[in-house]
């Protein structure tokens, strides 16, 4: 604007001395200054709010720096920390790899072992199965021959069954004549009575025991593997000494072979069969406190025993 006042000034001072083609050229240039003036003077207007708005801009992006140098040493600072928690995890995965590598070793070593044992224990359990198989085997054995045992008692006692009876039946007429016949322990057991067969302190059999014993021996001989004892027993009452009889001993030993000869010579009993043996007074079968227990007390028994020499036979 001061330009365009100038021209003017300088164009009236100088108007005397212009002429009019002059002036009009002038004025035509003024005209084109004014519109230059006005140009340039919109041109500065709107460069000055350019330049406010770059101000603002200025002081947003001044702003956003400040706020970017912030978050960028927060973010340096979280950087450094995670490189040092880095550093300490990569120490710490380099010393779990050594640790590893050492425990693979140690565990290539223990595995070799464990393999070694187990190969012994292989060993040691074939060795128990055979230990196994021929202890099955001779269980098995033992099995059969203990079978083999069970059905020659069985049939033992089968036969022991029938020789009670025969010999119940033989005697039968001497029931409740001081003779009894039972089955334990798997032999058979005639009891005679002392009534039966002799007389007070007698060792002679009397007549009637005398039949009675010879039925006996004749039924005896159905069986020749029999094992016969004859056991002669008294009560307590002591021997008054006599020819041949000190004691109760004597005379139970001496009633018992009586017994045998008979058995022997007139019921025909091998007389390898046979055994004689006196117990006196020391295996009562009741008290010696009453006339009818001291009187069950002297008698004669006659024990029949199955022959067991295949049972020991198979024991062996």
């Amino acid at each position: 604007m001061r330009f365009i006042n100038l021209f003017v000034v300088l164009t009236l001072g100088l108007g005397g001395c212009v002429s009019s083609r002059q002036f009009k050229e002038m004025e035509m240039q003024k005209l084109a200054l004014q519109k230059m003036s006005d140009s340039l003077l919109a041109l500065s207007a709107n460069q000055s709010g350019e330049l406010g708005n770059l101000r603002v801009s200025h002081a947003q992006l001044t702003e956003e720096v400040a706020v970017l140098r912030a978050d960028t040493l927060e973010t340096g600072g979280q950087f450094r920390r995670l490189q040092h928690a880095f550093q300490e995890a990569s120490k710490q995965n380099q010393m779990l790899e050594d640790n590893y590598r050492k425990l693979l070793k140690g565990r290539e070593s223990e595995a070799t072992e464990m393999m070694n044992q187990l190969r012994d224990a292989r060993s040691q359990l074939l060795q128990r199965e055979d230990s196994v198989l021929s202890l099955e085997k001779a269980l098995m054995a033992k099995i059969a021959r203990l079978n083999e045992l069970e059905e020659i008692l069985a049939r033992r006692d089968r036969e022991m069954q029938a020789l009670r009876s025969t010999v119940a039946k033989a005697l039968k007429s001497y029931e409740g004549a001081g003779l009894s016949v039972q089955l334990r322990n798997g032999k058979v057991y005639v009891s005679l009575s002392e009534k039966l067969l002799f007389a007070s302190g007698s060792t002679a059999v009397a007549e009637n025991g005398k039949k009675a014993l010879t039925q006996l021996g004749q039924a005896l001989n159905a069986d020749t593997t029999l094992q016969i004892l004859v056991e002669g027993h008294t009560d307590d009452v002591p021997m008054k000494p006599a020819q041949n009889l000190q004691d109760n001993w004597d005379l139970s030993v001496l009633r018992a072979t009586s017994i045998v000869r008979i058995l022997v010579k007139e019921g025909g009993v091998n007389r390898s069969r046979i055994t004689a043996s006196g117990k006196g007074e020391f295996s009562p079968l009741a008290p010696n406190d009453t006339p009818e227990n001291k009187a069950r007390n002297r008698r004669t028994e006659i024990i029949l025993s199955p022959k067991l020499d295949m049972l020991y036979d198979l024991v062996k």
